[in-house]
């Protein structure tokens, strides 16, 4: 049986799915705090940011029309602006539908066969991740699984207000940090592809505040010293070329973390066929928004017989030739068809494999795999510009377009060994 702690975060993700959010920006830091008695009049606060005079509130679908005076309230006594709080979509197939899953039974591959074809059994020689933090930007993670023991756990993992960063509301998160860092140590039955790195769970339902706080929380630890990589899977889920979200505050607190040390990589995206594509071919393009960004590495998806699954999104990207940005996808990762892996709590087999989403956290894991093994050269951490070298540059061509492979698939023995 559930216990009532997680009967409990049950209760708070379904009310989540009832509720609106809204973010209310303040002329000053002392206005900001001055209105927070708001929260007495209906609205929960999820987060606040006052360095950017911001805070959202959870506003139960059914009082919505009741906070119009708190509101107007905060307008005229505070100088608030209020907007509905951004969210992004989470980086999935299907994977709501039971259909998505197959019976044990029907397991091709698993973890562990991706793990040995790319390499990364073959690295542990040098580095195993030691001394590098993963942030995973997901669903949070499931702390009962044994692939993420409390020693891997970093003391700031995230979560917004009334919740926690070791419980996961869809399952999704715990795949991702499996497979970038999960471990056999203490009985688990994976282990990922840098399985000594530390795991900083950052749970989200992705909205554009609780990301921005995440990421500001990212830069004051590269700040400190921290070695920090971010592996992000999600996106805007759609066929075409999505409006860039207005009043942004993820983006500034990104471009913060990045200028702070941050190594970021994003899932290229689940939305080929979604824009017309056929799964052969190289275009349209359906790489959305700052994927394509030259200072973040974007991992497209591949089968393990080299074919590019027919959902991975092709590049170049939203915004092709503007400045501070690049082709993409970067690379690719691989994920079997019917291929088994942590899920939630459970272990299960997926159809169509895991997603752009299953292949970013193997390009994270791998820069903790070079970021590691520096350290323990004594040697300075890698810059940006340098690990996305090594990283393309020890890719093996799986003789697709570049709009589809970027420079290949991800070869973390190559990598390592080319430092």
């Amino acid at each position: 049986m559930p216990s009532e702690a997680v009967l409990g975060q049950e209760l708070l993700d379904e009310r989540r799915t009832e509720t609106r959010r809204y973010k209310l920006r303040f002329p000053t830091r002392e206005a900001l705090e001055a209105s927070l008695a708001i929260e007495a009049v209906g609205g929960a606060v999820a987060v606040a940011l006052p360095e950017r005079r911001v805070i959202s509130l959870d506003v139960p679908a059914a009082q919505v029309s009741f906070m119009a005076e708190s509101f107007e309230a905060a307008r005229q006594h505070y100088g608030a602006e209020i907007v509905e709080d951004y969210r992004y979509s989470l980086e999935q197939l299907d994977f709501y539908n039971p259909l998505a899953f197959a019976p044990e039974g029907e397991a091709q591959q698993s973890l562990d066969d991706v793990i040995e074809a790319i390499g990364a059994p073959q690295a542990w020689s040098h580095s195993r991740g030691e001394g590098v933090v993963i942030a995973i930007v997901d669903t949070g993670i499931d702390g009962l699984r044994p692939e993420f023991p409390h020693y891997k756990r970093h003391p700031r993992s995230w979560a917004a207000n009334g919740e926690d960063p070791w419980t996961d509301w869809q399952g999704h998160g715990s795949m991702c940090a499996a497979i970038a860092a999960g471990t056999r140590s203490q009985g688990g039955e994976f282990d990922g592809v840098a399985p000594d790195a530390m795991i900083m769970s950052c749970r989200t339902h992705f909205y554009d505040t609780e990301l921005a706080a995440i990421y500001d929380e990212l830069t004051s630890l590269a700040r400190e010293g921290a070695t920090v990589i971010a592996s992000n899977s999600f996106g805007v889920q759609s066929g075409s070329p999505p409006p860039v979200p207005a009043d942004s505050d993820f983006i500034p607190a990104l471009d913060d973390a990045i200028a702070a040390g941050v190594i970021v990589c994003f899932s290229a995206g689940n939305y080929h066929h979604l824009a017309g594509g056929t799964p052969d071919g190289h275009e349209p393009n359906s790489i959305w928004l700052h994927k394509g960004r030259s200072d973040l590495l974007t991992v497209g998806a591949a089968k393990p017989d080299g074919s590019m699954w027919y959902y991975s999104s092709r590049g170049p990207g939203q915004f092709p030739g503007q400045p501070l940005t690049s082709p993409k996808p970067d690379l690719v990762g691989i994920t079997p068809p019917f291929g088994r892996v942590v899920y939630g709590s459970n272990v299960s087999v997926l159809k169509d494999g895991w997603g752009t989403s299953g292949c970013c956290p193997q390009a994270a894991g791998l820069i903790a795999l070079l970021q590691s093994k520096r350290h323990a050269e004594d040697e300075p951490p890698l810059s940006r510009d340098q690990l996305f070298d090594v990283i393309r540059k020890s890719s093996v061509s799986l003789g697709h377009h570049g709009h589809s492979q970027g420079a290949g698939r991800l070869d973390c023995e190559a990598a390592v060994n080319r430092i």
